[in-house]
């Protein structure tokens, strides 16, 4: 399609490509001027108005984004209710997450990049969002719940799709320099340039800290390059992303004493993580027929290097069974890699015969090989203390490879019913298998570190979905759903057995999710969201661990968890706004037997019972552009044990920001960060217990160069 000889998106494409506008941030306006008309690409993998989607989504815009320049992920998305996001390594960029899940690490998660998963899901990390450049995308959307009729395993408690690829429409180029407490150093470059048919941009993103506890330095360096350009009848899309990440994990949990009086001590002096992430995605998009088709061939490329402190207990000997034993019996070093292949198809097309009806109908393939070196370590040093201070290598614990490959056709429908409803169903039939090879000896006498033998694995899985949407009023919108997810046992499950005997026999997890909510406005000042979800899970892997530190995974629990989460925004004035994100959750165990201890009935740890995130912002003339805000963070208390015999009490945090825009290609700007200096805890552990610190009372500031 071209113009004057010049190559020009299709208005289909700049549909899909339009700006995420947010109704639950502090700009809450529409092209229509109503938040039911925003337009969302996560809830069916294609443009849709939010009225029109029988799913929770949160979303935050390019301007939100700008405006907070995130240091960590948690920064941002913490502001979606429902959506909590926890720092590790008291200032490192590890992540842990909770959306209708407890805490956790578990994969229960999908993590996207322009609609592409940034990792196989045999492939599972939930440190993903450290691979991306969150910092500089230009939106960031999330599914609460399960999306696993459209995206398969993952998405069970969340999807999390961050933006990258939206029109490049201009030339501009911006430069931020930063720094702050702690050496905190950052400079961000953000470039895009139109030259005939070829649209292009450059964002980069590198920092550095020498961290506020012993051994917890880290830097990173994440970008994109985007071109966006043209061939024959199709709009084509590229990114190219890369992240590369260095930190010491000297931050890492302390005893409750150390916690109270000397926070700045490092856990240990040995911990190290080295993370290499690439990523290549192109979107070819066309009409086709009555319909358009979209192809996205994809490449995915991550290197990871850790020592595992989780696992290093005291490193000294215990008793059990009467036998001396190391309680550090898991300690290990890992490496591990894998790479990936893959294509997305989907096409969609109106339906005429029916009112304002759509299907869409897709198939993704993806082809992933893995490897894992793991190496047992033993702790050499004499001091007395809990903290380990050196190391040697031992032995090898795994040394295998693993191919991946899943196949999986989807289809989705939407369809006016008449009188103001509206019907969204869709179904999803995942084919996956592993293809194993050990390059050790298969040692199935090991007490502690069971090797399967070489195998072929086979899984598949149908995902349905149903939901409802009753347009009440032009203001007001209702919705309901049900949803089912599952969760393909990952390979560190299947093929680091620990001492699971059977571990290859792992099954699915699975759940299924309920939901009610109302959404709408009211006038012109008040955006709103609530809703209330209920989702029992069955076949719950427990990755059990006694006090060796002797692991074993096998598919007995079951779970149920429920709550309501409120999004509110309000404008006041044209100058002064107040937002609110709320989530009150109960997740319990239905059946959990472990180490022969019943914990049915009791709750599950790292969940709070609540997160809360208030912000009051103010813009006036007198900022020329720039803006103050207060922001107020609240996590009420969790039990740390599943016995629930130990209980953390949860936190308060004040984030406090201010901009000034000094001239039209000149902005300066300052964060004051835990501003009360409030003491807290990140995650938490029953194995001590241990606490890690977050971060103390931090200011940074930057200046913001735009030309």
């Amino acid at each position: 399609m071209r113009s004057s000889g010049h190559w020009k998106l299709p208005a289909s494409l700049l549909m899909a490509l339009l700006p995420v506008h947010s109704a639950l941030a502090h700009h809450p306006q529409t092209p229509s001027n109503n938040p039911l008309d925003t337009i969302t690409v996560t809830g069916t993998r294609d443009q849709g108005r939010l009225a029109d989607t029988a799913t929770s989504i949160g979303m935050l815009d390019e301007i939100t984004i700008r405006d907070i320049n995130p240091t960590h992920s948690a920064d941002l998305l913490n502001r979606i209710p429902g959506v909590f996001i926890n720092q590790l390594g008291s200032t490192g960029q590890g992540v842990s997450a909770a959306i209708r899940q407890p805490i956790t690490t578990n994969p229960v998660y999908l993590y996207l990049e322009n609609g592409v998963p940034t990792r196989s899901p045999a492939f599972f990390n939930h440190n993903a969002l450290y691979e991306v450049n969150v910092a500089q995308s230009q939106g960031v959307e999330v599914i609460k719940g399960p999306g696993s009729a459209l995206y398969g395993s993952d998405a069970m408690g969340g999807v999390i799709n961050v933006l990258s690829n939206r029109p490049i429409t201009r030339d501009s180029l911006g430069l931020t320099l930063e720094g702050g407490d702690y050496d905190w150093r950052r400079a961000q470059l953000n470039g895009q340039t139109v030259w005939r048919d070829h649209h292009l941009a450059l964002r980069l993103d590198t920092m550095d800290s020498e961290g506020w506890r012993q051994h917890n330095d880290f830097d990173r360096t994440s970008g994109n390059l985007v071109w966006q350009t043209g061939f024959g009848d199709f709009a084509i899309n590229t990114v190219y992303s890369g992240t590369w990440l260095r930190m010491n994990t000297g931050g890492t949990g302390l005893s409750l004493s150390d916690y109270l009086h000397n926070p700045e001590k490092a856990g240990n002096l040995i911990g190290y993580r080295d993370v290499s992430s690439q990523r290549l995605s192109s979107l070819w998009q066309a009409s086709l027929g009555e319909g358009e088709i979209s192809l996205t061939p994809y490449w995915r490329n991550n290197r990871l290097d850790y020592l595992a402190t989780w696992t290093l207990n005291t490193g000294r000997p215990v008793e059990r069974g009467g036998v001396q034993v190391l309680d550090s019996q898991d300690a290990h070093i890992n490496e591990s890699g894998d790479d990936s292949y893959g294509l997305q198809i989907k096409y969609r097309q109106a339906l005429d015969t029916w009112p304002r009806a759509f299907w869409i109908a897709g198939l993704d393939l993806d082809y992933s090989q893995g490897f894992t070196h793991q190496t047992y370590i033993e702790r050499t040093d004499t001091d007395p203390g809990r903290y380990w201070l050196s190391f040697r290598r031992v032995k090898p614990i795994y040394d295998y490879e693993v191919d991946f490959t899943s196949a999986s056709p989807y289809v989705h429908l939407e369809t006016d019913l008449g009188s103001g409803w509206r019907l969204n169903a869709g179904l999803r039939y995942d084919r996956v298998s592993y293809d194993y090879h050990n390059h050790l000896d298969t040692d199935l006498t090991s007490p502690i570190h069971k090797r399967p033998a070489d195998t072929e694995i086979s899984l598949d899985h149908w995902s349905p979905k149903l939901g409802l949407v009753y347009q009440v009023s032009d203001w007001l919108n209702a919705f309901a759903a049900y949803r089912h997810a599952f969760r393909i046992p990952s390979e560190s499950q299947l093929f680091r057995a620990g001492a699971t005997v059977d571990s290859t026999q792992l099954k699915p997890v699975k759940a299924d999710s309920y939901e009610i909510g109302l959404r709408g406005h009211w006038r012109s000042q008040i955006t709103f969201e609530i809703t209330l979800y209920e989702m029992p899970k069955t076949d719950e892997i427990l990755s059990v661990s006694d006090d060796t530190g002797a692991r074993r995974n096998v598919n007995a629990g079951d779970t149920s968890h429920r709550g309501v989460e409120l999004g509110l925004d309000w404008m006041m004035t044209k100058e002064l706004g107040l937002g609110l994100a709320y989530a009150r959750n109960r997740h319990r165990f239905d059946h959990w037997v472990e180490n022969g201890q019943d914990f049915s009935g009791n709750t599950l740890p790292q969940a709070p019972a609540y997160f809360a995130n208030l912000r009051l912002h103010y813009a006036p003339h007198w900022l020329q552009g720039g803006r103050l805000e207060a922001e107020w963070n609240q996590q009420g208390q969790q039990f740390i044990d599943e016995a629930n015999t130990l209980i953390y009490p949860g936190h308060r945090l004040l984030d406090l920001r201010a901009s000034f825009a000094v001239t039209d290609g000149v902005e300066i700007y300052l964060h004051l960060l835990n501003a009360q200096n409030n003491r807290f805890a990140e995650p938490t552990s029953r194995f001590g217990p241990t606490y890690t610190p977050g971060k103390p009372r931090t200011l940074m500031g930057g200046v913001k160069f735009h030309w």
